[in-house]
């Protein structure tokens, strides 16, 4: 500790220096810039390792070329997580550090979800890759598939243009012209197939299993196409005592890069060299210089937080979390925030026969998003097109107005003047009852229920640049829409070894699923004598025409059936052999199409379970795999 004692004769102006130069060497010291590259043992960098300051949320990933750069303080740790390898710890004591990264060889008895059920690593025949919690990315990510980035080969996740948008996201390419979830991978969660995953905080993952090739998916059927995503979820523990935890973080947000756009002098300019007259689209007395995206943008603060509760004993666990998120966009206007709710609670009864878990989620969320239509109503595309020449607002402070240069509204204008409001509230509720039958031998009940209620609001103020809306004096539509998910499973698994080399592994089972969805209304009213009362007082418009009436929310509801089946064998775990079918039943297609046959095969050889193998120390495990499977795309009929 530095122990500084000043004289009372000393002038103030030298007592100001001082205190500037201790902060100053305060706050040299407590910044530190470490960087450094990750390799393997034989020397090749690693790209995508997470490297995070220990007890906080700093973090970050190598890039392509393994190398890493964080600020932390002297003496902090730094942890280094990839996934087949074993985790690292090292303190930081200088400038730079290289990491030598060791693969885990325990990571082949590792439990790997397939799709009810699990097997070891080792024994795996198909193409799934496993991603633990330490592992996952650190970040602000409002949605859990966003933490797989850079973490699964061929998957690929896209932003939209909405800053507070979900990120479109696609496993090993496209299979499918339509959009919407016929494009994304299918979600199961606890076990539970399409879950939604705004119920899921990403605090509360544990393993997030990832089922790529048709031979593993094809268990799923009709819904596998685009590839299956497992998200297993942390649990109470059994030690007995209680368990609170509280993680949290504040992060700013900014846009990575800009267009480098003309300004108004370079746009005169290069006008002028091509004979080009901007006089009718400007006030040549009197020019502006804006800058569309520097009027757009803004540095958007976000904060997350998490607390979680856990606990019990080898016969009852349970836990419970709370999760809160506040983020602005990095466009002016937009935010999204959300509380996510979670609670597990499993028991033991009939001496350790029957296991009994229930489990009840919830989310609400609140979106406030900008205009991304086409027709120049883009705000994004507003603010590359729209002429830096003209001003943000006129002289009596209205907006300027001029789509003739540019095909574009005032971008400025659409951010504040209309106004796209989302609400959603979801609720789950989970129950699930696994009978030991006999050692080896269970029987697996799985019953669930959605409820997803969305409110869509809009208004349009009577400052509106917008073609036919502007001369409404304020518009409002509102609309809601719920959609409802009912589902039951119930399958057997039977899994057991004979003479210590021949694993054998059954299962059989039936689901049915019914979904009420798109059940709502919408109306659309317009001129208003003030803009405070929106769409919170859509009777108190003076006008609503029958075109007004939102028709596009229609009930419809959507049944299935589906019978499943699995085998898989393993000698010794070194020759494997796994097979798959599922027949679907939908009442999405027509009476000759509603059922298919969704087969799968895969043999695998493990050849450095060979004698010849033995004593070589290149390879931890060498598997030789082969498979075929069928897969479906119903999702979105």
């Amino acid at each position: 500790m530095l122990n500084v004692q000043l004289k009372r004769k000393r002038t103030f102006a030298q007592s100001v220096l001082f205190v500037v130069f201790l902060l100053s060497s305060t706050l040299a010291f407590a910044q530190n810039k470490v960087t450094g590259t990750v390799t393997d043992k034989s020397g090749e960098p690693l790209a995508g390792v997470n490297v995070l300051e220990k007890g906080t949320t700093n973090g970050c990933i190598t890039d392509l070329d393994g190398k890493y750069s964080i600020e932390v303080k002297r003496g902090q740790t730094l942890i280094f997580t990839f996934i087949g390898f074993t985790k690292k710890e090292v303190q930081v004591n200088q400038s730079a550090i290289n990491v030598v990264m060791e693969e885990d060889s325990q990571t082949l008895d590792e439990v790997v979800v397939v799709g009810y059920g699990s097997m070891t690593r080792k024994d795996v025949t198909s193409s799934i890759t496993t991603v633990k919690a330490d592992d996952l990315n650190v970040g602000v990510y409002t949605n859990p598939a966003q933490l797989l980035q850079g973490k699964v080969p061929g998957l690929t996740i896209a932003n939209t243009s909405d800053p507070n948008g979900s990120a479109s996201i696609s496993l090993r390419g496209t299979s499918s012209l339509r959009e919407g979830a016929a494009m994304e991978p299918y979600y199961v969660i606890d076990g539970v197939p399409g879950v939604s995953l705004s119920l899921i905080a990403p605090e509360d993952i544990e393993s997030i299993d990832v089922l790529r090739d048709a031979s593993a998916t094809a268990i799923y059927g009709s819904k596998a196409a685009n590839g299956v995503i497992i998200v297993t979820t942390k649990k109470g523990s059994k030690n007995g005592k209680t368990n609170v935890n509280y993680s949290g973080y504040v992060a700013i947000d900014n846009t990575l890069k800009t267009l480098d756009m003309m300004n108004a002098s370079e746009l005169l300019a290069y006008a002028n060299a091509n004979n080009v007259d901007l006089s009718p689209y400007y006030d040549v007395n009197n020019p502006a210089d804006t800058n569309w995206q520097d009027e757009v943008l803004r540095s958007g603060f976000s904060h997350n937080h998490n607390i979680s509760i856990n606990g019990g004993n080898e016969k009852t666990t349970y836990s419970a979390s709370l999760n809160y998120i506040d983020r602005e966009g990095v466009v002016r206007g937009t935010s999204m925030d959300r509380i996510t709710a979670r609670s597990f609670l499993q028991t033991k009864t009939l001496k350790d026969h029957l296991d009994l878990s229930v489990s009840v989620n919830a989310s609400i969320t609140n979106k406030q998003t900008a205009s991304t239509e086409n027709q120049g109503r883009s705000v994004l595309d507003a603010m590359y097109y729209y002429n830096p020449l003209v001003p943000v607002k006129n002289a009596d402070g209205s907006w300027y107005a001029n789509t003739s240069i540019s095909q574009s509204y005032n971008p400025l204008s659409m951010v504040y003047e209309d106004q796209y409001k989302t609400k959603e509230k979801m609720l789950q509720g989970i129950a699930k009852a696994t009978l030991h039958i006999i050692d080896g031998l269970d029987w697996n009940l799985n019953l669930s229920y959605q409820n997803e209620q969305y409110i869509y609001s809009n208004y349009n103020t009577t400052q509106s640049q917008l073609p036919n809306i502007s001369s409404r004096h304020g518009q409002a539509s509102r609309s809601t829409k719920e959609n409802i998910k009912k589902q039951m499973e119930t399958y057997v698994n039977y899994d057991h070894v004979f003479a210590d080399k021949h694993k054998l592994g059954l299962m059989a089972g039936y689901s049915w699923e019914q979904n009420d969805d798109n059940d709502g209304f919408g109306l659309t009213v317009y001129n208003f004598y003030d803009d405070y009362l929106k769409y919170y007082n859509m009777g108190l418009a003076n006008n609503m025409d029958i075109d007004g009436i939102n028709s596009d929310n229609k009930l419809s509801t959507l049944r299935m059936i589906s019978f499943y089946g699995r085998v898989n064998y393993s000698f010794n775990s070194k020759y494997l052999f796994q097979a798959t079918i599922r027949r679907d039943g939908s009442s999405a297609f027509g009476k000759n199409n509603r059922w298919g046959t969704f087969p799968s095969v895969s043999l695998a050889w493990r050849i450095t379970e060979e004698n010849f193998m033995k004593n070589q120390k290149v390879f931890d495990d060498l598997k030789f795999r082969i498979g075929y499977g069928v897969s479906g795309n119903s999702l979105g009929f």
